[in-house]
């Protein structure tokens, strides 16, 4: 299996995490894997002798220890500066993304991996999307895309996802909700491998609304794509208030959970997931996986950066990759 990863913002910790799970897992990759960072070779180098990590320059690319990665090479150059804002570093961010995406759907690679990117630097590069989800979903041509948070113990995806908490409501209809449960349904079955999925889909409002009392949402939009997906034979659940549904732990219940938007759904999951957690984006015709976090500008350069995520996002692509050979509808 071949995987491309991208780099994320050289200023913060995802170079750090990705060089850290690459020694701890290249026993394991070097068998039968062949992986492509997507970087600037010399900004690569330079990034890892500042955390005093040690690899080498090579011909294709670098080499930890004895485990070879080839480049995917991005011309733009960016001088490692922790925990700064840069329009350089969003540059290179945004090419990295760019052509380890393309590499992917040029069939050079069977899936991508991405490490975290600064948003705020990557839009001084010229970046116009709200995050890689929505990007990849645009160089995909695949509109029915969902973003899953997920780990061994909870699956929670997003209905609406980088928008503002003002805009969320009128965004929600009948039919993008409907379909983001047959997009959940389908990735539970063939990338997760769980033959009758049960999933619960969370209200918009405080106490799910209280019929009506608190917001119409859960009744004129939620529940009529609750029954629309019931029709079409998908075990969904709901609308359920989010703070007794976590607090309860309901989550256990279920396969999946389908939240209205972002800080409903990722703030308990990443509660539950404690760092541990794989960001994934389902319903697109290739597999996507990134870490849980951001670019922690906070503690770059400190080498403490704990690297878990992004072993478990290297892992859960291949697990992806592997069930999605297995798994048809």
């Amino acid at each position: 299996m071949r995987l491309a990863i991208s780099i994320g913002d050289c200023n913060g910790i995802g170079l750090e995490v990705l060089l850290k799970a690459l020694k701890i897992l290249k026993n394991k990759l070097k068998k039968s894997h062949k992986l492509f960072i997507s970087g600037n070779s010399e900004t690569i180098i330079e990034y890892a002798k500042k955390i005093n990590f040690e690899l080498k320059s090579t011909r294709k690319g670098i080499s930890i220890d004895d485990f070879e990665i080839d480049l995917i090479h991005c011309s733009n150059y960016s001088p490692v500066e922790f925990s700064s804002l840069s329009r350089q570093a969003g540059a290179l961010a945004s090419e990295s993304i760019k052509k380890a995406a393309e590499f992917v759907l040029s069939g050079k690679a069977d899936a991508l991996v991405t490490m975290p990117i600064n948003k705020k630097a990557i839009y001084l590069a010229g970046w116009e999307f709200p995050g890689h989800t929505e990007f990849l979903a645009y160089l995909s041509q695949n509109p029915n895309y969902l973003m899953i948070l997920c780990d061994k113990k909870i699956k929670v995806a997003l209905v609406t996802i980088h928008q503002p908490l003002n805009s969320v409501s009128k965004n929600l209809k009948i039919d993008k909700i409907t379909d983001k449960i047959k997009t959940f349904d389908r990735s539970l079955k063939i990338d997760f491998n769980i033959r009758e999925p049960k999933i619960a889909v969370l209200g918009l409002n405080p106490h799910a609304g209280e019929d009506g009392t608190i917001g119409n949402e859960e009744i004129e939009i939620i529940k009529p794509a609750i029954e629309k997906a019931r029709v079409q034979n998908i075990n969904t659940f709901g609308p359920y208030p989010a703070d007794g549904f976590f607090a309860r732990r309901q989550w256990l219940e279920f396969d999946g959970v389908l939240a209205m938007y972002h800080d409903q759904g990722l703030i308990p999951a990443k509660m539950i997931t404690r760092g541990n957690g794989v960001n994934f984006t389902a319903g697109l015709s290739f597999v996507r996986t990134s870490v849980d976090h951001g670019t922690a500008f906070e503690i770059a350069g400190q080498n403490i950066a704990n690297p878990k995520s992004a072993i478990n996002a290297i892992e859960y692509c291949l697990k992806f990759i592997r069930n999605r050979k297995n798994n048809t509808i």
